[in-house]
């Protein structure tokens, strides 16, 4: 494998302009000093997803402090100008087309086809300026810019990207490692989406015109794609069977076989722009309790019900009751309408329950092709969530 990294040398004269905008100084006064590198061991991904780096490349998030002052003399302590910046590398290509084929071919996954000729593959591939323009966007939508840590400007370099942010730290509910995913309370889910929500429904209008967001899935390209998420399933019933029990392996087989008959229910709700990995990987909350969304690198079109699904599976957990599922989704439902898109509750909800399958049989599929090189600490949980969750929203399909 390649390496998408970019030498600090580069970063720090791209990132010397936008320092120096930001605190209102000459750019010959600018002092840049990059943080030691964090602990990224619950990340084991990470090198496969960026590639080899020497002590000199910046890949992933970097974080950094700028202050002006005369160069040599002072600190950034000295500085009430002081700013804790972070930097994020998106490397070009995506994860469908370094991590994924990376895992297929290291680990023997067998797939009757090439990973890149599936639908699918679209929302994983040239990802790195898809984030980029989220946070371009961010400038017209003052709710997507809330969600977001406040944006800088980009800095091209060696061929990638790098994008400039503040630091928002500390942030609670985000665990990028996955390894406390259900510990945000009732009331933090609600905040998440209802903030969400604000986003979805202000995107509405412009989703469609968006070229770099790939298409959102359709019945047509689910069904297209069975082969895939047939053979992602198989795979992990032989490999896993801890954590797929034969119900379950059962259910999802039958979430396949059935979905041109629930899909449809996706494809008559509205369009909008999802965050597409919404659960606290990539979510947390300020100091001050409001949300913020990090890693749009797999946004795509869809409903807004796909962020919705993807938040009740790694938050809550196999004894929820439908109420509780209920409970969230009204609180969602009733913010979009409050923002200005409006359907019906049967529509919401059926639209729901089969963003709930499409959670099961293809993001759980992927999740499970990871599992297959990372010991992934929330997999027992989130799986037998996803089961239960499709089990007690089937009646809402009907």
């Amino acid at each position: 494998m390649g390496s998408w990294s970019v030498k600090y040398t580069d970063l720090v004269a791209g990132l010397t302009p936008i320092a120096a905008e930001l605190l209102a100084a000459d750019p010959a006064d600018v002092t840049i000093e990059r943080d030691p590198p964090g602990d990224t061991s619950d990340q084991p991904w990470l090198t496969v997803k960026y590639g080899a780096s020497g002590d000199e490349d910046i890949h992933g998030v970097t974080r950094v402090r700028v202050w002006a002052g005369t160069r040599g003399r002072g600190s950034a302590d000295e500085s009430p100008s002081a700013r804790d910046l972070i930097i994020k590398v998106n490397p070009v290509h995506g994860i469908g087309e370094t991590l994924i084929p990376w895992i297929v071919q290291h680990h023997d996954v067998s797939l009757d086809q090439p990973y890149a000729t599936f639908h699918s593959t679209a929302e994983t591939v040239a990802t790195g300026v898809r984030e980029a323009a989220i946070y371009d966007l961010s400038a017209e939508l003052p709710h997507l810019r809330h969600v977001l840590p406040a944006h800088f400007g980009t800095i091209s370099a060696g061929g990638e990207r790098a994008i400039v942010l503040a630091d928002e730290s500390p942030l609670t509910g985000l665990t990028a490692g996955g390894t406390t995913t259900a510990d945000w309370t009732a009331d933090q889910i609600d905040i998440a989406l209802v903030a969400i929500a604000a986003v979805h429904a202000e995107t509405a209008e412009v989703a469609s015109r968006l070229a770099w967001l790939p298409q959102r899935p359709t019945t047509t390209t689910m069904s297209a794609d069975s082969a895939l998420w047939s053979a992602l399933l198989d795979d992990a019933s032989r490999r896993f069977p801890q954590l797929l029990p034969a119900d379950s392996v059962a259910h999802r087989r039958a979430l396949i076989d059935t979905l041109p008959r629930w899909h449809p229910a996706k494809d008559r709700c509205h369009q909008v722009l999802v965050h597409n990995d919404f659960n606290p990987r990539n979510v947390g909350f300020r100091s001050d309790g409001t949300t913020i969304a990090l890693d749009w690198e797999i946004a795509r079109r869809d409903t807004p019900q796909r962020d919705v699904a993807e938040l009740l599976t790694f938050t809550l957990t196999d004894s929820a009751s439908l109420g509780q599922v209920l409970g969230h989704a009204e609180r969602h439902h009733d913010a979009l309408a409050k923002h200005g898109l409006e359907m019906t509750t049967e529509e919401y909800l059926a639209g729901l329950a089969a963003d709930l399958n499409s959670e099961a049989i293809n993001r759980m599929g992927m999740q499970l092709l990871f599992e297959c090189a990372f010991d992934l600490p929330y997999m027992q949980r989130v799986n037998r969530t996803i089961d239960h969750l499709t089990a007690i929203t089937a009646p809402w399909l009907r």
